[in-house]
């Protein structure tokens, strides 16, 4: 196996060397040595191209030949996340905090789409109950749907209420957590997605 290397430095890499791993990882009659080399220092490199290439290439024909490529791109992945100043660690908790407001944002649209439904069941129920109040010849029975309709009228103006209450909390969540991603500096943590930095906990952090 390759042998271990530390972390390398991005500025000691230009766009031809990264154009010179992509030709070397993809063409047939690279070897096994060669192909090692290259995941080795890709999964050390710290940036966005450096994790692209390998997860391309974990996608292509020459990938069985490094056996120990999952746990490189696993580490890869883990030193590209890793904050090494107080800004990168201010970024990360940032764009962690972004992706929880982002769940419950879908969450809160979720409730927002129940209540939606729960009310249009409550208006055709009071609209059917309307109609057989108007066709009911029994008194009793006029008083009893009346009680119905009070109390399904009550409900939809509840509902109506919660659900206005609720689309007015999502649209200040929104401006909100767009300005925590705007905020964000650490250009690597940019378009991170959640998936991607489900593997960094910092301490305090609830799993």
């Amino acid at each position: 196996m390759t042998k271990h290397k530390d972390i390398q430095n991005p500025e000691n890499f230009s766009e031809k060397d990264y154009k010179r791993f992509e030709y070397l990882l993809f063409a047939e009659d690279t070897s096994t040595e060669i192909l090692e080399e290259i995941v080795m220092t890709l999964a050390h490199l710290p940036t966005k191209e450096a994790q692209d290439l390998l997860q391309r290439f974990n996608e292509s024909n020459n990938a069985h030949k490094v056996e120990w490529l999952e746990p490189a791109m696993d580490e890869g992945k883990a030193l590209f996340i890793w904050p090494e100043t107080d800004q990168e660690s201010y970024d990360l908790t940032a764009l962690k905090l972004y992706h929880k407001k982002e769940n419950h944002i879908i969450d809160m649209m979720g409730e927002c789409e129940r209540l939606d439904y729960q009310i249009k069941q409550y208006e055709i129920e009071l609209k059917a109950l309307k109609a057989v109040q108007k066709e009911s010849r029994s008194k009793e029975e006029k008083e009893d749907i009346g009680y119905r309709i009070g109390a399904l009228t009550d409900l939809i103006r509840i509902h109506q209420s919660k659900l206005e209450e609720l689309k007015n909390d999502i649209e200040i969540e929104e401006k909100v957590n767009k300005k925590i991603k705007q905020n964000i500096k650490t250009k690597r943590y940019k378009n991170l997605s959640a998936s991607d930095i489900s593997g960094f906990h910092f301490d305090g952090e609830d799993f």
